[in-house]
């Protein structure tokens, strides 16, 4: 009931909706229910009989109080025109609220699975990177588009057909009761005997549901990796490899649909069975009630007979229901998975305000563990303002984490780190993520205009002039004046159309507009021709010019004139200083640099080996 209490706070928002289409319901249903009760007088017409029964049923009494005026047992062909007119006008009215009830129920369910979609995609960009490297992103596709899709089926279920079917029941039970209740209570006996023969089956199919969204999600998983990373499948020649990862995922979803699909068929013929023997049953009790009791008239008991093969369709549709809404049970519990995960807005425990940086950033006694492996440990580090801080390392070192920690993508989890002596745990999260600008290696453009690339997030916050200036300064301009559109040109799929040099400088410009006073640079150079790095290093030379700056180094010869080389060694440092004073030292760094060198010296092959020069 929790799923279904929780997706209900998703139709609040439409109520009038919902009451609209249980109220169109209800109505068609009453009508309809009324139209199969004018088979009464109309049978009665036909044979020759008064067209009102004389058993002083409740049916007889409901049509002398609703067309008994339009009924002359003397004239029997005026009172059978007068049936069919009535039954014709009823089926209109019945068939337009019918539609109307289609309608508002269509509205309704397109939405309500609108609003949970966006509801799930506002809180997934809202979650920690954390949540993130514990799920994969093909499981995180399925549940935002696949699983709030899948959802859909409830309300469709639930409102439209659910409603409808319960209005044509009930309807249908109040008219079989007006004519004879013994045989009513004999044919409802089947409710209540599919409700417990359907449970197992239901909790089988809520369990196998579930395990097939996960299944859909591991599929969408090895497509979305292969399609992202089809260069590198192609490069190996790994489609063989590729094709048994998808068609074994492909494969395992298939053969838990067909498990589902058994068992989900299995609801139909088992009420259908029941139903059949239940109108066989009154089929012989209703005989014997007009034949030998005579409590019945032959008309009445044609018209409950029509009545009961009326319901069954209705009544298959409602014990089914519990079997169809299962699948859509199964998603919604994964989508509220990830919409009961803590946001970090809602774990953000900052009250401070920082506009600036005027002394630097500090790491005292940092550690950072991951699960039970300790990653940072013991890191102390200043930054002052205006300082440049490289940050090198064999990989898995720390260095990536390192940084992390500043925006708070992940927290210590012991020390602290501070901005101008506040505690960053004591700043609001946009606040302090204001302040801090990132250039990656793996630069991330998306499919719009360059003008949108740079000015990413804030669109209309900065003129086209702020714009072209900082493209101007990452060495940017005259390339994109070279695109078909300039600055208007969408760069397609992650920024295809550029090389990597012109993705970099890009986001340098990006990093330029917002101007941070924190800067985090993944070296830009590492994978770039020489005329490409010397722009791209141009670029950088500029963006670091006034601002605290940390930078991951793969190439020491790009950061010998930083302020301060800190060396670190499995999450802890182990050297730190200038490039000449480290390489004097001869030890770690000198090491690395030396490895860096092609032809190294006598000498800085001895550093390498840990011999004395």
């Amino acid at each position: 009931m929790g799923a279904w209490r929780r997706l209900f706070q998703f139709t609040k928002p439409h109520l009038w909706r919902m009451v609209a289409t249980i109220g169109c319901s209800v109505v068609a249903a009453l009508f309809d229910a009324f139209a199969f009760s004018l088979l009464i007088p109309f049978l009665n017409a036909l044979f020759g009989l008064p067209p009102i029964p004389l058993s002083g049923s409740l049916a007889s009494k409901m049509l002398q109080g609703t067309i008994g005026i339009f009924l002359d047992p003397s004239d029997k062909m005026g009172s059978l025109q007068h049936v069919i007119w009535i039954i014709l006008v009823v089926m209109v009215i019945k068939n337009v609220m019918q539609w109307l009830a289609g309608q508002f129920g269509a509205q309704l369910q397109e939405y309500v699975v609108r609003d949970m979609r966006d509801a799930v995609y506002k809180h997934l960009v809202r979650l920690p990177l954390a949540f993130y490297a514990r799920m994969k992103s093909g499981q995180l596709i399925a549940r935002v588009l696949t699983d709030t899709d899948q959802t859909k089926s409830l309300a469709t279920e639930l409102i439209t057909r659910g409603i409808q079917a319960s209005a044509t029941v009930l309807s249908y039970v109040a008219l079989m009761f007006a004519i004879s209740w013994q045989l009513s209570l004999m044919a409802l006996v089947v409710v209540p005997v599919l409700t417990l023969a359907l449970q197992p089956l239901l909790r089988r199919l809520r369990k196998g549901h579930k395990r097939l969204r996960n299944d859909y999600g591991e599929m969408m998983s090895v497509l979305q990796e292969v399609i992202g990373g089809v260069r590198l499948v192609k490069s190996f020649r790994a489609e063989p490899y590729e094709d048994q990862r998808f068609t074994g995922a492909s494969g395992t979803y298939s053969a838990g649909m067909v498990k589902v699909s058994r068992a989900a068929l299995a609801s139909q013929p088992l009420s259908e069975v029941l139903g059949t023997i239940i109108t066989v049953a009154v089929l012989w009790f209703g005989a014997r009630q007009v034949l030998l009791d005579g409590v019945m008239q032959g008309s009445e008991l044609i018209g409950f007979i029509a009545v009961v093969l009326r319901l069954m369709q209705p009544l298959k549709a409602l014990t089914q229901l519990p079997a169809v809404a299962q699948g859509a049970l199964a998603a919604s519990e994964r989508v509220f998975e990830v919409l009961d995960h803590p946001t970090e807005d809602a774990t953000d425990t900052g009250t401070r305000d920082v506009h600036g940086v005027s002394q630097g950033v500090a790491f005292e006694g940092v550690g950072f563990t991951y699960g039970d492996a300790p990653v940072l440990q013991d890191i102390t580090l200043r930054a002052g303002k205006g300082e440049v801080v490289a940050l090198v390392g064999a990989s898995g070192a720390g260095k990536s984490t390192l940084v992390d920690l500043i925006p708070r993508f992940n927290a210590p989890t012991s020390g602290r780190i501070t901005i101008d002596g506040v505690d960053t745990q004591e700043i609001r999260l946009p606040a302090l993520r204001s302040l801090v600008g990132i250039v990656s290696q793996d630069t991330v453009l998306f499919n719009d205009t360059v003008t949108a690339n740079i000015a990413y997030g804030v669109p209309g916050e900065y003129s086209r002039e702020q714009v072209e200036r900082a493209a101007r300064m990452a060495n940017a301009h005259v390339f994109i004046m070279e695109l078909p559109q300039g600055y208007d040109t969408v760069l397609g799929d992650r920024g295809m159309r550029l090389s990597g040099g012109q993705k970099q400088r890009l986001a340098i410009a990006r990093a330029l507009l917002i101007d941070p006073p924190i800067l985090i640079l993944d070296e830009a150079t590492s994978a770039l021709d020489t005329e490409s790095e010397r722009l791209v290093q141009e670029a950088i030379d500029r963006l670091l010019a006034g601002r605290t700056v940390f930078v991951i180094a793969h190439r020491l010869s790009t950061i010998q004139h930083a302020a301060q080389i800190v060396v670190l060694d499995r999450g802890r440092i182990v050297e730190r200083g200038t490039h000449d004073e480290l390489l004097a030292r001869r030890g770690a760094y000198a090491r690395l640099h030396a490895l860096q060198f092609a032809a190294p010296s006598p000498e800085a092959a001895a550093v390498v080996a840990g011999e004395p020069a």
